[in-house]
C-alpha cells in the first residue's frame, strides 16, 4: 500500500508550527507520519511541538543538535522518511484542502511519474488574510507532460513546480541524492527539475499551498549575498557534470532563468556561460512579462 511521508523543517517558527500542521491534518487523505525536524531553535519551538505531538500521534521530532540549515535539515527528513511518496512542507506556510487526496490518486494511476504539482497562492506576512493565486500558462484541466512534452513546455510558456504544492515519488528523491547543499536556496528546484524531466509531471489546476512572502525568509536572506555567485557556480559544474544531454535540456529551455535574475547576471558576466545567456535571458523577460500583467 502506498504511503505518504510529510517532511516539516523547522526553525524558531514556534507561532506558526500550529496552523502548519493543522492544516496537515485537515487533509481528507492523512500521511503515515509527518517528520518535524528542528534546526535546534532557540524559541519555544519544542515546547509547541510537544504539545502536538499530543494531538497529533503521528508527528515524528528529530532535533539537530546544532543548527544546519534548512537543507541538511531536509535531507535529515528525507532519510528517515518511510513513505512511498514525499510532501515538503514549510513551518511557516500552509497546505490547502484537496492537496494530498488529489495529488496522490493522480500519482497512483500514473505510475512512472515522478511529481505532481498544483498552483501556488501567496500572501503577505504583514497581511496573511490578503491571499492571491498564481497564473499558470495551461489550460484549466488536468495534465500529464512527459519529459520530452515538459522540456518544450518549458521553453515555451513560464510554468513553474513549486515544491511545497508537490508530493514526489521518494525513490526518485533518493535516486538523485535528495538535496544539494551546495545550492542552498535553489536545491529543492533543482532535485525537482531533475526529477520532473527524466520522469514526468502531473498537473492539477488547483491551489494546493499558501506561501508567506517574508523580507526574513531563507531565499530572501540569500537574495543579495555574495555567497550566491559560489551557489550559481557549483550548479553551473553540476549541470555539465551530469552529461551532454542534461547539459543540452538546460541550456535549450532556458530552465536556468527560474533561479532568479541573479542567475543571469551571473551568465552574464562570465564569457564561459555566454551560451546559456540568450535562452535565459529570453526566458526571464517572459517572466517579469507576466509577473507585470
Amino acid at each position: 500500500m502506498s504511503t505518504l511521508s510529510v517532511i516539516l523543517p523547522n526553525y524558531n517558527h514556534s507561532a506558526l508550527l500550529t496552523t502548519a500542521c493543522d492544516a496537515i491534518f485537515a487533509q481528507s487523505v492523512q500521511p503515515l507520519e509527518v517528520i518535524i525536524i528542528d534546526d535546534a531553535s532557540t524559541d519555544l519551538s519544542l515546547k509547541v511541538i510537544t504539545s502536538l505531538q499530543a494531538k497529533y500521534s503521528s508527528i515524528k521530532l528529530i532535533q539537530n543538535q546544532k543548527n544546519v540549515g534548512p537543507v541538511l535539515t531536509i535531507n535529515r527528513g528525507i532519510k528517515e522518511a518511510k513513505g512511498t511518496y514525499l510532501a515538503f512542507c514549510s513551518a511557516d506556510d500552509f497546505i490547502l484542502p484537496g492537496f494530498f487526496e488529489k495529488s496522490l490518486e493522480l500519482l497512483e494511476m500514473n505510475p512512472i511519474l515522478g511529481i505532481c504539482c498544483g498552483k501556488a497562492t501567496h500572501f503577505k506576512a504583514s497581511n496573511p488574510n490578503q491571499i492571491s493565486i498564481e497564473t499558470m500558462p495551461l489550460p484549466d484541466k488536468v495534465q500529464i507532460f512527459k519529459p520530452n512534452e515538459l522540456i518544450k513546455l518549458f521553453r515555451k510558456s513560464t510554468f513553474f513546480i513549486h515544491t511545497n504544492c508537490s508530493i514526489y515519488r521518494k525513490k526518485y528523491i533518493d535516486e538523485f541524492g535528495g538535496l544539494d547543499s551546495n545550492l542552498l536556496s535553489i536545491s529543492d528546484w533543482y532535485v525537482t527539475c531533475q526529477i520532473a524531466l527524466h520522469y514526468g509531471v502531473g498537473y492539477i489546476p488547483e491551489p494546493f499551498g499558501a506561501f508567506r512572502l517574508s523580507p526574513t525568509s531563507y531565499a530572501q536572506a540569500l537574495k543579495n549575498s555574495p555567497i550566491k555567485d559560489e551557489m550559481f557556480q557549483h550548479l553551473m559544474k553540476k549541470v555539465k557534470s551530469e552529461g551532454k544531454a542534461w547539459d543540452r535540456v538546460v541550456k535549450n529551455s532556458g530552465l536556468l532563468a527560474q533561479a532568479g535574475v541573479r542567475m543571469i547576471l551571473f551568465l552574464l558576466k562570465r564569457p564561459q556561460y555566454w551560451n546559456y545567456f540568450p535562452k535565459a535571458f529570453f526566458k526571464k523577460c517572459q517572466f517579469a512579462f507576466n509577473h507585470m500583467f
